[in-house]
């Protein structure tokens, strides 16, 4: 008699960067239930520039189907409709894989986690996964003696050990396992570059004013950039609504790129930064994406949240991070501080950053750097 495969619900809110922080769970879950019929529960981003989830995981590998619900939303009718969704397929698990953000007090945050397991668990799944249990589950504690935060990639795996190790540092846990006709169609955005000759990365968007190093900032490095990269091409990566901005920074550069803002989708662009000997670019999700396609970063930080809670996937990478007295503020636009943290970030340190890991990392591409640094 022939078995039905094992349905499973997987619960994850998020866009471009918090999906990659993820990657290594979703990836385990596929690894032990290679046969399961994967339901995909997620929100609708807010904010235009940021891609659904669904688009960066591809729907190929990870998941058979999506339901989405508008973000933040708490009509009774819309969640009725996303219940009777979750109801009529007869789910076996239920994975929460969300992110626990903490609220005004953790008395609330746990109110919080609590609506959203009764919510599952009355659509009739006889077993949940992945919900916190522990006070660093549910609180991010920073360590006594380096202050800093524990990073969100350990913090997910740590509440699926039932699963297995999930090894952090193995490159199969961040494989987004692009399809044939994905790596093709990053070869064609890239056919007008020279193949011999390689590619800087860069992202000079973010979502968030309050992590924006700032356009004069980005001309000035590529300008200084430009006289020791001389035989390197430059291709820019973002939203649509970065494409002008990005237009400059190619002028700048004033030699072989192409600016590929809004022409590619999250997945080809990561394909894309998987050819890319050194990726430049702020907190962001290309800044994950570049990371998890292995690609070495140089990442602009500001001091919003605490050092090491958001920092990319690897140790082939360079945080360039301000911890000023007004760090882990969680503001999206800063006004009272003047972003004193990354515009205290200058172009000459971002400068030597990038030749020093380009020159640590010349023999692995046979010494084909041609800066003069």
């Amino acid at each position: 008699m022939h078995k039905s495969p094992l349905k499973i619900l997987i619960y994850r809110i998020g866009s471009l960067g918090d999906t990659i922080i993820a990657l290594p769970v979703f990836n385990k879950i596929r690894e032990v239930y290679p046969d399961a019929d994967i339901t995909l529960l997620t929100n609708q981003p807010i904010n235009s520039k940021a891609p659904a989830l669904e688009s960066v995981l591809g729907k190929h590998h990870y998941f058979n189907r999506v339901i989405n619900y508008p973000s933040g939303s708490r009509s009774p009718k819309v969640l009725y409709n996303v219940w009777k969704q979750i109801l009529s397929l007869k789910v076996d698990i239920a994975i929460n894989l969300a992110t626990t953000k903490m609220l005004k007090d953790l008395g609330s945050t746990k109110m919080a986690v609590l609506r959203d397991k009764l919510f599952l668990f009355s659509a009739g799944f006889p077993r949940l996964m992945g919900f916190p249990k522990t006070l660093r589950d549910y609180m991010l504690i920073p360590n006594p003696q380096t202050g800093e935060h524990e990073w969100e990639a350990e913090r997910l795996v740590r509440r699926f050990k039932v699963l297995g190790d999930i090894p952090l540092d193995q490159d199969r846990y961040w494989d987004m396992h692009f399809s044939t006709q994905e790596q093709q169609l990053a070869d064609e955005a890239l056919s007008t570059l020279d193949k011999s000759k390689p590619i800087l990365a860069v992202s000079v968007g973010t979502k968030m004013p309050s992590k924006d190093w700032e356009q004069s900032n980005w001309i000035a490095l590529l300008e200084k950039l430009k006289k020791s990269f001389s035989d390197w091409q430059l291709v820019i990566l973002g939203s649509p609504e970065e494409a002008e901005r990005s237009e400059l920074c190619l002028s700048t550069w004033g030699g072989s790129g192409v600016n590929l803002c809004g022409k590619t989708s999250p997945r080809v662009s990561g394909a894309i930064l998987k050819k890319a000997r050194l990726f430049i670019g702020h907190d962001s999700g290309p800044m994950h994406l570049a990371a998890a396609a292995g690609a070495p970063c140089v990442a602009i930080f500001a001091a919003r949240a605490l050092p090491r809670h958001w920092f990319p996937r690897g140790d082939n990478n360079t945080i360039i991070y301000h911890k000023t007295d007004c760090a882990g503020c969680g503001v999206e636009v800063c006004i009272e501080q003047k972003k004193k943290c990354i515009l205290s970030i200058t172009v000459d340190e971002v400068y030597q950053t990038a030749t020093d890991m380009v020159n640590k990392t010349a023999a692995k591409y046979n010494n084909a750097f041609t800066g003069n640094n």
